[in-house]
Parts: structure tokens; C-alpha cells; sequence
């Protein structure tokens, strides 16, 4: 894999569990705020998918890219080495992994870094 298609990979990646982390926490939301079980939640559940990811896979290749091309930029800037998007890509799955842990499964993991660091 070439460094054009690595920098692809990264900026679909990155806009892909954007769109999933924006998807759990409107299933979130509608869980707690709407009295609704059974047949309906999953039929409203399936409406939130695609009302989230439909329109995420259009702006991937327009404003996603856009803005994820910029963060890798400035990331390659920042550290000032070749290796500049990878520490870009590193960052924001750090970022997006601590989201994910507590939106998805309710772990806080700046809390239990806390924690393991006296």
C-alpha cells in the first residue's frame, strides 16, 4: 500500500466510526428520552442508521475529506516528520476509542487512567 492509499484508508476510517459514534449516541438518546420498546425501536433504530450513515458516506467524499485531509496536514506539520499522518490517524483513534468506550459500552477511560497512575 502506497502513502496515497494509507492517507484514504485513514481519512474512510476515521469518518466511518465518526458516523458510527454519532449513530450510538442518537440510540442513546432516543432509548433514554423515548418510551418506545419492541418492533417500533428497532424499526426506529434502523431509520436512525441510515439517516446517520447515508448521508456520512456523501460527505465522506465531500466535507469529511476535506476536514480530515486538513487534520492530517496539520498533524504531518506538527510533528514535523514523514511519519506525520500516521501520528495524525494514531490521535484521532485514541480520541475516538475513548469516545466509543464511554458513549458505546459507558467506561470512562480518562477516569481509569486516573486510577492506574498514583
Amino acid at each position: 500500500m502506497n502513502k496515497r492509499q494509507l492517507t484514504k484508508f485513514a481519512i474512510y476510517a476515521i469518518a466511518v466510526l465518526c458516523a458510527a459514534l454519532i449513530n450510538q449516541f442518537i440510540i442513546n438518546y432516543v432509548k433514554k428520552h423515548v418510551n418506545v420498546e419492541g418492533y417500533l425501536l428497532v424499526l426506529i433504530d434502523m431509520l436512525i442508521v441510515i439517516l446517520i450513515f447515508a448521508p456520512a458516506f456523501a460527505l465522506v467524499s465531500k466535507y469529511t475529506k476535506k476536514l480530515s485531509k486538513v487534520y492530517l496536514k496539520t498533524s504531518k506539520k506538527v510533528s514535523s516528520s514523514k511519519n506525520g499522518n500516521l501520528l495524525g490517524f494514531i490521535v484521532a483513534i485514541i480520541i475516538l476509542f475513548i469516545l466509543f468506550a464511554y458513549i458505546r459500552h459507558n467506561i470512562n477511560v480518562i477516569q481509569d487512567l486516573k486510577t492506574m497512575i498514583p
